[in-house]
């Protein structure tokens, strides 16, 4: 069976103080050429949702000055294995 179309969705909350959160999201979907590989489409479409989000985010949050507010973001994420979180 050949797989003809790759969908993903990314979606993100941030929580920006004083009882608000944002939240951004983007679903992407392609065709898969007979000659490519859905894992890999997925993987650069994931990709491309990730990076698409932070960018739709980076300029709401410096705004708001949501790096002040994560305490203790790198250990949290290195014991969560989370490090190339966002």
């Amino acid at each position: 069976m050949h797989i003809t179309t790759v969908s993903v969705e990314y979606r993100r909350k941030f929580n920006i103080g004083n009882y608000e959160s944002l939240e951004l999201g983007i679903s992407l979907y392609t065709k898969v050429d007979a000659d490519e590989e859905a894992e890999a489409v997925a993987e650069l479409l994931w990709q491309q949702a990730k990076a698409s989000v932070k960018a739709q985010a980076t300029p709401v949050l410096k705004g708001v000055n949501y790096q002040a507010q994560v305490k203790h973001k790198e250990s949290w994420a290195a014991a969560n294995g989370n490090e190339d979180e966002f």
